[in-house]
């Protein structure tokens, strides 16, 4: 058999934002995260211009009124905004609360109005309206250029109101409300930023006919909360698989309607609601199927409110709030390999990717065909074979970023001795997926409980080894390799970390069947690149939120490559030759 890949892992995520001035520490009160819900009343209730701030690092306190809207809104207004300005529209109002001092300013007008919803990314914010009844129309707010009027883009299939919305960088997802002010439905219609004056597509359901309901979530799940008919129901859709039902996780203590929601990556606020409420409840996103948690109160109770947050825009893909652990430095690392077999670990600095790698670790032994991955302190090099030993290994090495010149330090064993084969994983998890020979184990290994042995947990779809391994904070993509009964695959499994017990989905295929390919990606997308026989210097992209479709071909290599290794940063994919 040919030569395997050696596997790599990258970091430096962490390195960008602090280098950029976005990574926030906790407890310096200049970058806290915070959520804002803002307006409200109507319904026997005095309407409301206040906007109320809850502090998501200290969340039990009651939350703090931080200034007034120009006018007051009620009966439901549009949120979205991005990381400095969060905007609330009604009636034909948009109003932008700046983030950096709180105060609030009139922009230009938009056809938004009662019982409208909200959601965008970085750069804009999409809104339906109901006036005059009837009305698909969609519009679009600028960021950029918001003292003009909003744009018409695209349409919805039906006129509904009374809806919640949310949605990642790419797409918004709007559930649920009042069809033409004549009944309740459950439908789910998303929108794609990038083709946004095309109608929106008919996706899934949520759980039942609902109105008044309300939605938050991160970058791969949307959260549908509250609604009349179903006041306690929280719905989650996935973003990646969204043509089916929405599954039932979890449920409101107090069932409400006409709430505001917002959140950051780890969070969910649902707050005020149904008669006026101050009650303010905190989904965990980790933990997403146990009852909501009672935070800190509004200061005003209130119904009809509306919940945004800098933290939240195109799906937060990232929440630095507490996070447990420290930035590190902007380097990627490659391991062991043939010919010969080394033990050598080679560091690239991504800032300054012209000059030679330089020489860390070693690992523990020599091998070839390991598969690696980490988190933000610690990488993880699994299995490995020596055919000179001849050995083929289950041992883990693990590199300490902080002290990368030193001998890794063995850490647990995995439950096969395996090569040839990928990893992937998160923050707080590794898999280790494959491997030789046609494997379809995963293994699971808990960073802060590194020496205890792997735990098996569902398999792939279908044992295979020489595959490439990508994937984000929620899934794990493995796509290609050598299957049974084939020479080469172009299947694409995918582990869902929230339910890694089951097995792992069958998702569309790559454009080619190869092995020995390579991955990397970031938040959003996934790269596959290399392999043979055929497709040596493709690259395909998966675009997770949509990881039903056909991956996208979005160029070439320089040649044709089997059995490189390749990681990256959210901005640079970095690929090294094996074969060519």
């Amino acid at each position: 058999m040919a030569d395997v890949r050696t596997n790599i892992f990258g970091i430096g995520e962490v390195y960008e934002l602090q280098r950029d001035g976005l990574w926030v520490e906790k407890n310096r009160e200049s970058f806290r995260e915070y959520g804002y819900f803002g307006g409200g009343g109507s319904y026997g209730l005095p309407t409301l211009s206040k906007v109320e701030r809850t502090d998501y690092s200290n969340d039990t306190t009651t939350a703090s009124i931080r200034g007034s809207l120009t006018t007051t809104f009620a009966s439901g207004s549009a949120t979205f905004g991005n990381s400095f300005f969060g905007y609330i529209t009604h009636s034909g109002v948009v109003d932008r609360i700046d983030y950096s001092n709180e105060t609030t300013s009139r922009r230009g007008s938009t056809q938004s109005s009662a019982e409208s919803t909200g959601t965008g990314n970085n750069n804009y914010g999409y809104h339906n309206t109901n006036n005059p009844i009837g009305n698909t129309n969609c519009f679009r707010v600028d960021y950029s250029n918001d003292l003009t009027n909003s744009l018409f883009k695209g349409t919805f299939v039906n006129q509904i109101t009374q809806r919640g919305a949310t949605g990642n960088s790419n797409f918004g997802w709007f559930g649920g409300g009042s069809v033409n002010s004549s009944g309740e439905c459950s439908f789910i219609d998303r929108i794609n930023y990038s083709n946004d004056t095309n109608t929106a597509l008919r996706r899934g359901f949520i759980n039942g006919n609902r109105r008044w309901v309300c939605a938050t979530g991160n970058s791969n799940f949307g959260y549908f909360g509250g609604g009349v008919s179903f006041a306690t129901r929280i719905d989650r859709i996935t973003y990646s698989n969204d043509t089916v039902t929405a599954s039932i996780r979890s449920f409101l203590q107090e069932g409400r309607h006409a709430g505001g929601m917002t959140g950051n990556s780890n969070f969910g606020y649902y707050g005020g609601g149904s008669t006026g409420t101050s009650r303010v409840e905190r989904i965990d996103y980790a933990n997403d199927t146990s009852l909501l948690s009672s935070r800190g109160p509004l200061a005003i109770g209130s119904r009809q409110n509306d919940g945004l947050s800098s933290s939240s825009f195109g799906g937060a893909p990232v929440s630095y709030l507490g996070a447990p652990w420290v930035a590190t430095s902007p380097y990627g690392y490659f391991g062991g390999g043939s010919f010969p077999i080394y033990s050598t670990i080679d560091r690239i600095d991504y800032t300054n990717d012209t000059n030679t790698a330089s020489v860390r670790g070693p690992l523990s032994v020599a091998k070839r065909g390991t598969a690696a991955t980490g988190n933000s302190n610690f990488g993880y090099f699994g299995g490995g074979n020596n055919p000179s030993a001849p050995a083929t290994y289950s041992t883990i090495d693990r590199v300490n970023y902080s002290n990368d010149l030193s001998v890794v330090s063995s850490r647990g064993v995995l439950t096969v001795a395996r090569f040839a084969f990928s990893a992937a994983g998160n923050q707080k998890f590794g898999y280790f997926c494959g491997g030789v020979y046609l494997l379809s184990t995963v293994d699971r290994i808990d960073y802060s409980n590194d020496t205890a042995q792997a735990s098996p947990r569902g398999p792939l779809s279908i044992g295979r080894y020489s595959s490439g391994a990508t994937g984000n904070s929620n899934f794990g993509y493995f796509g290609g390799g050598i299957v049974p009964g084939t020479s080469q695959s172009s299947i694409v499994d995918r582990i869902d970390y929230s339910n890694d017990s089951a097995t792992a989905s069958v998702r569309t295929p790559l454009n080619v069947s190869v092995e020995g390919i390579t991955a990397t990606g970031n938040n959003n997308f996934g790269y596959f690149m290399g392999g043979r026989p055929v497709g040596g210097s493709t690259i395909n992209r998966l675009d997770y939120s949509n990881d039903t479709q056909q991956p996208l071909l979005r160029g070439l290599l320089s040649s044709n490559k089997s059995f490189a290794a390749s990681t990256g940063n959210s901005n640079l994919g970095i690929l090294v030759l094996v074969f060519q």
